[in-house]
């Protein structure tokens, strides 16, 4: 495989070509993980993962301002082969989603107390990687310093039996460095092709701590910016990455490769390793 999507949803808005877009993927030299983003969508990218077979790979999760009531279903998936991460999962505190909350479910009485909720759920997805020795798939929206914190607090107790990386890494140089300090990874997006807000992390930060990914359907790369995104794009970014980067583009690309390989546990053959149990 010549490139390699950390973070894709065909499991959104991809109804009826889901299978037609994981596989102009792998045709164009592109492994993915397809990321559960809720109790339903987690099922659907484990199913997804079966449906190609050594190539599939799946996350689950609940996203920060989805229902965790059910989590319990999200242990069980997360013991699948297939799964190779536990997220999406994280804090989001973007103004409108913290009203998104408060309005979808009666449950959310308050602001601070959807922060609350966020915090519990998202320990949960830690605590259930660390059992399981899997990495996690974090999202973070103008969350960065509470999202660090939960994350050092762990760092502190297991050290760098945490994993994770940081999906569609938005901060400056100042915040990425204090990720980096824990051990974790920073992928980036097809904002990349048409901003350059983040060109000083991409140029600064260890090459062995960068990751590429699409997050389709969402923020499709020049030149497919207004369509719906998809994994085979994914060659866009790394390429934008590559042209940021000192080294060589090969250099680059193959380490985006390697990195992905490392960070889920898979096999140069991009066949999933054996998962060890984990304590917690």
């Amino acid at each position: 495989m010549k490139y390699f999507d950390t973070h894709t949803h065909l499991n959104i808005q991809f109804n009826e070509d889901w299978k037609e877009a994981g596989e102009r993927a792998l045709a164009a030299g592109v492994a993915f993980v397809n990321v559960g983003a809720d109790v339903e969508r987690s099922k659907l990218a484990v199913e997804q993962a079966r449906h190609f077979g050594k190539n599939g790979y799946a996350t689950v999760g609940i996203h920060p301002t989805e229902d965790g009531t059910d989590f319990a279903v999200i242990e069980k998936l997360a013991e699948e082969d297939c799964v190779v991460a536990i997220g999406e999962c994280g804090m989001e505190l973007m103004q409108s989603a913290k009203f998104k909350m408060q309005n979808c479910n009666s449950k959310f009485k308050s602001l601070e107390e959807n922060k609350k909720i966020q915090e519990e759920l998202f320990r949960k997805h830690i605590e259930l990687a660390l059992r399981l020795n899997k990495p996690l798939m974090i999202h973070c929206r103008e969350a960065y310093e509470e999202t660090y914190e939960i994350l050092k607090e762990y760092r502190d107790k297991v050290g760098d039996k945490l994993k994770f990386n940081m999906h569609f890494f938005a901060g400056d140089w100042v915040v990425a460095q204090k990720f980096l300090e824990l051990g974790g990874y920073l992928s980036f997006t097809g904002v990349v092709t048409f901003a350059d807000q983040y060109n000083e992390v991409i140029k600064k930060m260890p090459l062995d701590r960068l990751m590429s990914e699409t997050d389709a359907p969402f923020v499709a790369p020049v030149p497919h910016r207004g369509q719906r995104n998809e994994p085979a794009y994914v060659a866009l970014v790394a390429e934008r990455l590559a042209e940021l980067r000192p080294e060589p583009r090969e250099v680059v690309l193959e380490a985006l490769v390697a990195n992905a390989q490392k960070f889920f546990k898979i096999n140069a053959d991009l066949t999933r390793k054996n998962q060890s149990e984990g304590e917690f």
